[in-house]
């Protein structure tokens, strides 16, 4: 006999208790770094046995490799000419926004799965306080291990 299956169903596994809603990684990625904010949505994605997993992991990695190929894009044109120094802080914009995009789908996609898991009894940590732990500790310490290198421009 088949069983009914809904798509969106999570699947959740060990690490249960320490999915927080996607608004939380989704505002760490903005005021903590990208490095951060996409880790915290990957585990966030595999403590939820979300079904797009690889969809989600996807987009991270979409995320942080169409930024790096837009810096480097960037730091060509600067070299070649095609734009001058002044102009780099909007041009790097272009990078910003792509990291924007990439966190606000995952956002969205998760959502769908965590509000499914919320409704059906799920514990859901509140994320504030890794939010505030991220932006007071560990990125005043971590974020000038990148250096202002192609790293660091990625990451940040």
């Amino acid at each position: 006999m088949a069983t009914y299956k809904l798509p969106d169903e999570p699947r959740p596994g060990a690490l249960s208790a320490v999915v927080a809603d996607p608004m939380w990684p989704f505002l760490s990625s903005m005021l903590v770094g990208a490095w951060f904010g996409l880790a915290w949505f990957v585990l966030n994605s595999v403590a939820l046995g979300s079904p797009t997993l690889k969809r989600e992991i996807g987009l991270a990695a979409l995320a942080l490799g169409g930024k790096a190929v837009l810096v480097l894009l960037m730091i060509a044109a600067l070299q070649a000419g095609w734009i001058e120094k002044g102009a780099l802080p909007y041009v790097y914009l272009i990078a910003v926004g792509l990291m924007l995009a990439c966190t606000y789908s995952l956002y969205l996609t998760q959502s769908r799965t965590f509000e499914l898991f919320a409704y059906f009894g799920g514990e859901v940590k509140n994320g504030v306080v890794v939010l505030l732990v991220g932006m007071a500790v560990v990125r005043p310490y971590v974020a000038p291990l990148f250096g202002d290198g192609l790293l660091g421009l990625v990451l940040r």
